[in-house]
């Protein structure tokens, strides 16, 4: 057992049974997970037009329709691999009575260990794989930048201005001023976004200032529905650490929430996964992917999985135990017009 345990055959279940991190933006709006055996993916993103069927004569038979708007790229999804030093092997390695542990036997007390370690590195992980989520919808793609790696994934960010899902409020319209039509600006964009794409949108995420300015408008707080919150209608996803349920606003057709969650960048400073002078309109019932390339390790072999921990001793510093957990996680969102991104304040 303490050289099993330690294999990624062993390691995979013990990582499963691991309670995940939080995940908002991926859990509403990414839950469609696909793994790969290729460490190549392929991703069609399309714009939907609202053609209508054309009408032909019974001896024609049919006409043919050109395939417009959809396009497949190819991509590898980008790998994160967080490693760190474990003392679960420490564990195995005690004498009888060195330290009390209680009941545990060492075998049991080195799984608990690793288990722990395997977990700090998978809420890395998870954090990533949300700060991806972020980028995907309010920029319109992801970028990989680290040691050996920058790409970027672009779904609408390179089209012109014009075709973006994504506008800025002007002076006199953002929501922190008196003029502002904050209502009329709800609707006019989801109105977009089911002209677009055929799918109405059900949820807003208001970054934290942009919730402000709309909380601080003594008209719309009048029409602010709280009443699933109230009865305890929400769903699973709806109650994750650091979600606000504003309420339903009246003439919108939307659930207004908040996210309170931050990362730390590669500087080390902390941002927000939601920008705070930004909201996002969308649904879960637009087409999207949480895809997995697959992981290959030199010693361990390939495997389609989100989570794929190895282990190794190694001499050089850090020396000792070394376990990390790799994956190749790549969000993709596959309608581009099933979003919408407003920048409402200045």
């Amino acid at each position: 057992m303490p050289i099993r345990m330690f294999e990624t055959r062993e390691m995979i279940p013990m990582l499963e049974e691991a309670k995940p991190a939080n995940t908002f933006l991926k859990n509403l709006f990414f839950s469609n997970v696909v793994t790969h055996e290729t460490k190549h993916v392929d991703i069609d993103i399309y714009q939907g037009k609202r053609r209508l069927a054309p009408f032909v004569n019974p001896n024609v038979g049919s006409k043919t329709v050109e395939r417009i708007g959809y396009k497949t790229e190819t991509y590898e999804p980008p790998q994160v691999a967080p490693d760190m030093v474990t003392t679960a092997e420490d564990l195995l390695n005690r004498s009888p009575g060195e330290t009390v542990y209680g009941a545990m036997s060492p075998d049991e007390r080195a799984a608990e260990q690793i288990t722990k370690d395997m977990m700090e590195l998978d809420g890395m992980i998870t954090r990533r794989e949300e700060q991806m989520c972020s980028q995907a919808l309010f920029t319109g793609q992801v970028q990989a930048v680290g040691e050996g790696v920058n790409d970027t994934i672009q779904y609408w960010s390179q089209l012109s201005a014009q075709d973006q899902p994504k506008e800025a409020l002007g002076a006199g319209a953002r929501w922190n001023e008196s003029t502002a039509e904050v209502l009329a600006n709800l609707r006019a964009w989801r109105r977009k976004v089911v002209q677009a794409s055929g799918i109405a949108p059900t949820n807003a995420i208001l970054g934290a200032d942009a919730a402000e300015a709309l909380l601080s408008n003594e008209t719309l707080l009048k029409i602010l529905d709280t009443r699933r919150l109230d009865e305890g209608q929400l769903s699973p996803e709806f109650q994750a650490d650091g979600v606000v349920y504003y309420g339903r606003l009246k003439g919108s057709g939307l659930d207004l929430w908040g996210y309170d969650e931050w990362y730390l960048d590669a500087n080390g400073d902390e941002q927000p996964m939601v920008p705070t002078k930004s909201v996002l309109l969308g649904s879960p019932n637009v087409r999207t992917s949480m895809l997995y390339g697959c992981v290959v390790d030199p010693v361990e072999g390939s495997f389609a999985a989100p989570r794929v921990p190895v282990s190794w001793t190694q001499r050089k510093d850090p020396a000792g135990r070394i376990v990390a957990v790799k994956s190749k996680p790549l969000p993709v969102i596959h309608q581009i017009n099933g979003f919408y991104v407003a920048d409402v304040l200045a």
